[in-house]
């Protein structure tokens, strides 16, 4: 096949995936050669097309380093399904050719059983283990140890040498960062002050002492936050002594924000956020279950509320169909300021000495959408009571009014107050948007309704 063909299957043009699942079947590995020519986020494409029995047969045909490269394309969660015994073993010998650096940037990302073998085979396990030993979600997690660091001691010319004696080792060149003899950053340099001065200027005149940098354990959206504020296409990554470990990068930063993104939806949904397509039934269970019981339990304890109000229920059944109604618009108008509020968090843009200001703003948005709604509601019920017939309409509209008003308000407050809360006892504030909110708001909701239907309308 051509690798136009192949680049065609990468796209998912179904006669063009046919061919190469053909191929693959056939054992006519032959046939695809022209898959080593393809970029490596084309040939993980290409994978994605496959059945994982045949992307399996295809990445075992890769030679060592188009193979290692699509693998590290692929999300982990696709690599720990595709890998089989046969490829982790081929690919945990491949990684321990590796440099400790390359190495430690290959295998951050990828399946714990992967990099625990890797680990045994590498010849300087014990430095590959301590650049792999950085928490979770933190710059030293996801930063990138292949950088430019050149002494303050040198010049020009002797940088540019340095330069460009390490080129195959430089993926992109946008800043030489300068480092004492202890390897601890002191500046940076741009290219624009290689190129524009004599060979024989000494970096310590050029160097500029403002780099901004983090230490290995920021949490990675923080390193995000810094590096849009500062307008920087990298960010350095120093040890408690202020050694230089690696750089976050453009790159790293926007897979950052796309698994923050995910991970928020993963808890905005109850679900935990190690949830992936690939889970088994018995990897389902755990990570979904509990976030069903805390929901069982929610809505169990709305039911008793109801419960305890059987006999209003039974005075007037008709209240029984506005319970639905507020539960749902309580539910909502909670989510949408809990939203807000989570997202504002995220991003950096969050004023914590306005927080009294902006729940009033929040308090005034929903009184006002809570008029709104209580008008179209009470509507509703007059132009029932016309066709139907309703007992003391007048009262069950001022009811429902004044229910629904009230309840949107507490949800909007609750909302806007529970993602600060939770943010500031070191919690995930997306939690706030999933189970939590709607439970508890279903509940309050439904005692305000209760209290006030039994007080104004029995």
């Amino acid at each position: 096949m051509k690798l136009e063909d192949l680049q065609r299957a990468a796209h998912g043009e179904p006669e063009a995936v046919a061919a190469v699942a053909d191929a693959l079947k056939r054992g006519a590995t032959g046939e695809l050669q022209a898959v080593t020519d393809l970029p490596p986020f084309e040939a993980a494409r290409l994978i994605l097309q496959l059945k994982p029995k045949r992307a399996r047969k295809l990445l075992d045909m890769l030679p060592d380093a188009p193979s290692l490269a699509l693998v590290a394309e692929l999300d982990p969660w696709i690599s720990e399904h595709l890998l089989d015994e046969k490829l982790q073993k081929r690919i945990s010998r491949i990684a321990a050719r590796l440099p400790v650096e390359d190495a430690a940037d290959f295998l951050a990302d990828t399946p714990e059983e992967l990099k625990e073998r890797a680990l045994a085979e590498h010849p300087h396990q014990a430095a590959l283990r301590t650049a792999l030993d950085f928490r979770e979600e933190t710059a030293g997690a996801i930063m990138q140890r292949r950088l430019v660091a050149v002494p303050i001691g040198m010049n020009v010319g002797e940088a540019v040498a340095e330069i460009r004696a390490r080129a195959d080792r430089i993926d992109r060149l946008y800043t030489v960062y300068v480092v004492d003899a202890e390897r601890r950053l002191l500046g940076f340099l741009k290219l624009r002050d290689l190129l524009l001065n004599p060979p024989e200027t000494p970096l310590r005149d050029l160097v500029r002492m403002d780099a901004v940098s983090v230490s290995a354990d920021t949490d990675r959206e923080e390193v995000a936050r810094l590096a849009e504020r500062a307008d920087l296409a990298m960010v350095p990554v120093v040890d408690a002594q202020g050694r230089l470990l690696g750089v976050v990068t453009t790159e790293d930063l926007l897979e950052t924000e796309r698994e923050e993104a995910a991970e928020d939806m993963m808890l905005m949904s109850g679900l935990d956020p190690d949830t992936s397509p690939a889970d088994s039934p018995l990897q389902i269970v755990p990570r979904r279950l509990p976030w069903l019981a805390a929901g069982l339990i929610g809505s169990g304890t709305a039911a008793l509320v109801v419960g305890s109000y059987e006999d209003a229920l039974a005075e007037a059944a008709i209240l029984a169909t506005l319970i639905p109604i507020v539960m749902s618009l309580a539910g909502n108008a909670g989510i949408q300021a809990s939203t807000v509020t989570v997202q504002a968090l995220a991003s950096g843009s969050y004023w914590a000495g306005d927080i009294f200001g902006r729940t009033l703003r929040e308090l005034g948005g929903a009184l006002l959408n809570g008029i709104a709604v209580a008008l179209i509601v009470t509507l509703g019920i007059f132009v029932l009571s016309t066709i139907a017939e309703v007992p003391n309409p007048d009262l069950l509209a001022l009811t429902a009014g004044l229910t629904l008003v009230a309840v949107m308000a507490q949800a909007s407050v609750i909302g806007s107050l529970v993602p600060v809360i939770l943010d500031k006892l070191k919690f995930d504030p997306a939690v706030a948007t999933g189970v939590f909110i709607t439970t508890s708001n279903d509940v309050i909701g439904v005692l305000i309704f209760f209290v006030i239907a039994t007080t104004l309308y029995l």
